[in-house]
């Protein structure tokens, strides 16, 4: 390199180099130099490319060496223009000879090579040499394949069709240049560097869509193959690329796509669905105007309002999915300008054949068949699960995977080796019940062998290390799954766990990514150490996930995705980093992840930045189920599935009770083996839950309460040798009614009791097990009611709506949610309308010491976005440290969700605002919106409450359910009603007559007695959808509250008519208090009678116009009434109180 800038050369992306055949200088705009590197890329391909070809002519019997010295895509151009030489002369000897048996030698030389090549790839080669030979493998038995087929049809002819719709490249003497042809199209060979890419299986149905491709070429038209995912439809376009020398680039569109972003993606070549209808209409003029300045041969033309340069090897294609959620019909007017091409169903075993030869496997035909039958078989006779897929995809990571395993273990035998390969890519993502199943298909296809064990040895050992280090339990389920993602990582860049919640989805990935920094430390090459970088697609709109144009200033804002993306794709250091998706997949979000998930691995963004994933940086996603994502998605990840009931909540349990002392563990031992598993089945089977709780978050639950309520201040001491254990087992029953029982409804209630009660004995008769609690003075049961404070009053000053009457309910959920919130677990409280969940979750925030804690509360509705929920807690902290917030004034903050699952769900049945907070709570942190950079939150603690799923609220996912404690608030009885509105009458009257006293008992038990009668009789119906009653029909303010204040009354209810007054189309009224009437009256009338005296009539009110009259003085008291003008007053109408 000289003082200025040179370009000597070019590297690709796997590593290959190849020198420029003159340097170019660095200088001036770098738009020109630009096009100065690429002539120069042109003009060294183009003279290494005649170089080659000469090459390989003085070494026609040497070609493993001669494969050696060229570069890999020179090698496999111009071994196809030697193979159409050569075929061509040895038709021209048939026809004139007419005897076919020189194709039949001329097969036997291309078998003999293709061994040779084959033996080469068996034996220990450099990474760039064996992507070169494997390339090659693969399009020279295509070329077998022709001959064979020549000779079999006995064609003697060059003019064949069946010779002539081969891909055909010539070495043109005339032109001195390589052109292409296939039928009747011929075009130059472009010399763009691509590389060692590998190359495309062609199969007949390739064949096809290459003829449809090229003459839609020709005629200036686009071409567009259509079938269902994992067919081949973007691979196809990408090796018709490779063959023509040109570069395809691959736009994966999404619905942010405007006509604008596509327009300027059209300096390339591009592959579209999935974008909105008005745009498809006005991208089809754009592709319109660029088909007929191709047609018209001109060299630049007008787009979009500016003059560019036209390409003529410009072509545009578009592979679409058939129609599916997330997915667009294409409009007629674009239809028109694109050749159609059906592609359905690909000749997999041929396929699996040619992989299987290219990765260096004998005996490919029967190994094929077998690998195709299985999958045939697995699409038969396993159960129907979301995430699996037995399509191409698969089939062919397979045996990608096979080739590796083969080439570490060069002493097993190929059958060994494939039947391993085929339980590791396969059993990893099968449910336990199809596991004996698919064994047994392997077994039959490969009888009499055994699968090889593989020594995990290092990994094992570091697995085990890391689950002892983290305090969990190494069980076979969670080593074989970690090896399994392991497994599944290295054959797959893309990597979805998927289980149910409590199945160990996360303890995977972290004992995975522990033990590989482990063994990176120790000093293992084989591993590195892993970053990982987590983030809830859902937590976010796709806009804010992926970036968007601001439609009004057309200003781009970045993406998280695309932020996160980008940092890790620059980062180079060796260490893998995995960008870790947690939460739902759905098709909204993960079609615009698919050219990063397939062989393309680029992440194309709608602003045209293209970023391309290294070797280094892979996905990993953690989701519950696949019930809404494509079959495109799931064809294009490796699956690990973690089932529930292969793991159990057993080893939590062990895991917990290691870290409780040493004299609890026993007993808590004891009373789990005793009454869990017999608890969760008789729950099962016999009763209802209003909210249901999964058996693993009920035994977590029942282990955080226990520990929240086992202290020695609530007696728990283990000094107090003969109370001890007693109080242990107390105390664990105590815990297990209020987590593994909580969510039941009343009936459930009963029947828990009276089954409890069969298995333990030690409970008073009285009431159900729900009304007692551990008494830590007196070491035994006691009731709830104790703790009532006797002769209660409320405060004379207290509104209304703030009175809470103590009852046993409330005194039982306070004693619970507090012992909660003081070992800040989460609580969720759930329950019907009208129970008090609120007035429970204020009353405990309230007795809160205020100079520790602050209070947010946050209600949800149907319109709660996650962006408001950040804004409302982001409004309430203050900066720390760099990205780390804490709340103001240096307190812990508790944060109320109140109708926790009332925020609506999107198409796909997720709730953002509730995937934000799980990611909060699994990672204590969420995403700067703007900056795309991370906010920890710190000293934030949640409670939530929630009404029953129906009516607008919604079912929440079991993922975020589980990080909660759930208390089910059932319905007060009837004798806690009455204790709750007696007291409050009750007391009210005493300040009234002894003759009024005792009608405070009379007047609640009427009205109880009138609640219960509509409740039972005004059934919704409907015509009557909002016939439903609750306790808050009882106590609204107006029945019980006095109204004090007059003045403010008359002020409001001018002010309410005044509004009425100015309303169109009313008939106006003027507003007379009661009061004010009467006086007018009094004055217009004689005095009434006495009784006795004499009944003179009272003088009428006759005169119309007394209405028209001025208004009295205002009045300060009085009851109000509105009369029309013109009204006359009715005396008789008076009330009889007066």
């Amino acid at each position: 390199m000289g003082s200025k800038s040179e370009a000597v050369g070019m590297f690709s992306l796997d590593g290959e180099y190849v020198e420029f055949a003159h340097s170019v200088l660095l200088e001036g705009p770098v738009e020109e130099w630009l096009c100065d590197v690429e002539r120069a890329m042109r003009w060294t391909l183009k003279e290494l490319l005649r170089n080659c070809r000469l090459a390989l002519k003085k070494m026609l019997t040497k070609r493993d060496k001669w494969v050696k010295e060229w570069a890999g895509q020179m090698v496999i151009t111009a071994s196809q223009i030697q193979w159409t030489t050569d075929v061509t002369k040895c038709l021209a000897n048939c026809k004139e000879r007419g005897d076919k048996k020189f194709l039949k030698v001329m097969k036997k030389k291309q078998v003999s090579l293709l061994n040779k090549y084959s033996e080469a790839i068996r034996g220990s080669l450099t990474k760039i040499m064996r992507l070169k030979i494997v390339a090659l493998v693969t399009v020279e038995i295509h070329a077998r394949d022709v001959i064979e087929k020549l000779y079999k049809t006995s064609l003697m002819d060059v003019t064949s069709f069946e010779w002539l719709s081969q891909l055909r490249l010539y070495w043109d003497k005339d032109l001195d240049d390589c052109v292409i042809r296939q039928t009747n199209t011929q075009f130059p060979y472009g010399y763009e560097y691509l590389g060692n890419s590998g190359r495309l299986v062609i199969t007949p149905l390739t064949d096809r869509c290459y003829i449809t491709l090229t003459t839609a070429l020709h005629l200036h038209r686009g071409g567009s193959p259509k079938g269902p995912a994992g067919t081949g439809k973007t691979e196809t376009v990408k090796d018709l690329g490779k063959a023509l020398g040109m570069y395809v680039i691959v736009v994966n569109c999404s619905e942010g796509l405007d006509y604008k972003s596509m327009g300027r993606m059209y300096s390339g070549l591009a592959q579209f669905n999935r974008i909105n209808i008005e745009v498809l209409s006005v991208v089809a003029q754009q592709i319109l105007s660029i088909l007929s300045a191709l047609a018209a041969n001109m060299t630049s033309f007008i787009f979009e309002g500016h003059k560019i340069k036209l390409v003529w090897s410009c072509g545009i294609f578009i592979t679409m999915n058939p129609g599916y959620a997330g997915r667009t019909e294409l409009p007629d007017n674009l239809k028109s300008m694109f050749r159609p091409i059906s592609m359905v169903v690909p000749d997999s075993t041929l396929i699996a054949e040619i992989i299987l030869f290219g990765e260096g496997f004998s005996n490919c035909k029967l190994l094929a068949k077998k690998v195709y039958t299985l999958y045939s078989l697995a699409v038969q006779q396993l159960s129907k699960q979301d995430h699996y897929d037995f399509g191409l995809r698969a089939l062919t990571s397979l045996l990608r995977y096979a080739g590796k395993k083969r080439r570490v273990h060069p002493d097993i035998t190929d059958e060994e080796i494939l039947l391993m390969a085929m339980k590791d890519m396969n059993i990893a993502k099968l449910a336990s019940v199809d596991v004996p199943l698919f064994n047994g298909i392997v077994q039959d296809l490969f009888p009499g062998i055994e699968s090889p064990v593989i020594d995990y040895g290092k990994l094992k050992e570091a697995i085990e290390l890391e689950l002892k280090a983290m305090g969990l339990q190494v069980t076979p389920f969670t080593i074989t799954k970690v090896i399994q993602l392991y497994e599944t990582k290295n054959s797959r860049h893309s990597t979805m766990i998927v289980g149910t919640t409590g199945s160990g989805k996360t303890v995977t990935w972290r004992t995975l990514q522990a033990s590989m920094a482990a063994l990176c430390r120790s000093g293992d090459a084989a591993y590195n150490l892993v970053r990982e970088f987590p983030l809830n697609p859902k937590a976010v709109s796709l806009g804010e996930l992926y970036g968007e144009y601001d439609l009004s200033t057309g200003e781009w804002t970045d993406g998280i995705l695309s932020s996160v993306m980008r940092a890790a794709c620059a980062d180079e250091k060796p260490d893998e980093k995995w960008i870790l998706f947690d939460g739902p997949v759905d098709t909204l979000w993960i079609e615009s992840m698919n050219s990063v998930m397939d062989d393309n691995k680029v992440l194309t963004l709608i602003n045209g930045e293209r970023i391309s994933m290294p070797e280094q940086v892979s996905l990993l996603f953690e989701v519950e189920n696949l019930a809404v994502a494509s079959p495109a998605t799931v064809s294009r990840c490796g699956m690990v599935y973690t089932d529930y009931s292969d793991l159990g909540w057993k080893p939590y349990v062990h895991s917990w009770i290691e870290k409780c002392p040493k004299g609890e563990a026993e007993t808590l031992q004891r009373m789990f083996d005793k009454f869990v598993d017999k608890m969760l089945t008789f729950k099962k089977e016999n009763c209802a839950e209003l909210v249901p709780i999964p058996e693993y978050s009920g035994v977590v639950s029942l282990c955080r309460l226990f520990s929240a309520l086992a202290t020695p201040e609530n007696g728990v001491n283990p000094a107090d040798g003969e109370n001890y254990t007693t109080v242990v087992e107390m105390y664990f029953i105590f815990s297990m009614i209020w987590s593994v029982c909580a969510a039941v409804d009343e009936e459930g209630r009963k029947k828990i009791d009276s089954y409890l009660r069969e298995m333990e004995g030690s409970f008073p008769n009285k009431d159900t097990v729900y009304e007692y609690f551990v008494d830590p003075k007196r070491k035994n049961w006691a009731s709830f009611e104790d703790k009532l404070p006797k002769m209660w009053r409320y405060p004379s000053n207290a509104p209304f709506y703030k009175i809470i009457v103590p009852t046993v309910d409330t005194v039982r959920y306070n004693y619970l949610v507090n012992a909660l919130v003081a070992h800040q677990n989460p609580v969720l409280l759930v329950g019907p309308v009208g129970t008090g969940k609120t007035s429970i979750a204020q009353s405990v925030l309230q007795s809160l010491d205020n100079t520790k804690w602050a209070v947010l509360t946050v209600n949800m509705s149907a319109q709660t976005t996650s962006n408001n929920v950040q804004n409302i807690i982001e409004s309430r902290v203050e900066k720390r440290t760099k990205g780390v917030y804490v709340p103001v004034g240096g307190k812990s903050m508790i944060t109320f969700m109140d109708d926790l699952n009332m925020p609506a769900k999107d198409a796909f049945g997720s709730q953002p605002p509730l995937e934000l907070l799980r990611l909060w709570i699994d990672y204590g942190f969420w995403y700067d919106r703007e900056k795309q950079t991370i906010k920890y939150v710190k000293d934030m603690f949640l409670m939530a409450a929630m009404g029953p799923p129906g009516g607008g609220r919604t079912v929440i996912s079991g993922r975020l359910q589980s990080r909660f404690n759930l208390v089910n608030m059932t319905f007060p009885t009837e004798a806690q009603i009455r204790r709750i509105f007696g007291t409050m009458l009750n007391q009210k009257l005493q300040n009234f007559e002894e003759a009024v006293k005792p009608l405070g008992n009379v007047a609640t038990e009427a009205t109880v007695e009138l609640y219960h009668a509509v409740v039972q009789k005004f059934l919704p119906t409907p015509a009557k959808i909002h016939y439903l009653f609750n306790l808050r029909d009882i106590s609204k303010p107006r029945v019980y509250e006095d109204l004090v204040d007059l003045a403010a009354l008359k002020l409001e209810m001018e002010r309410a008519l005044d509004e009425y007054n100015q309303t169109p189309g009313v008939v106006q009224m003027q507003l007379v208090l009661f009061r004010d009437a009467i006086e007018h009256s009094e004055r217009r009338l004689p005095p009434l009678p006495l009784p006795g005296a004499s009944t003179a009539p009272p003088l009428p009110l006759t005169e119309p116009h007394v209405a028209e009259q001025a208004s009295p003085p205002p009045s300060q008291t009085g009851e109000t009434e509105a009369r029309r003008p013109g009204q006359r007053w009715n005396p008789a109408s008076w009330p009889l109180d007066l």
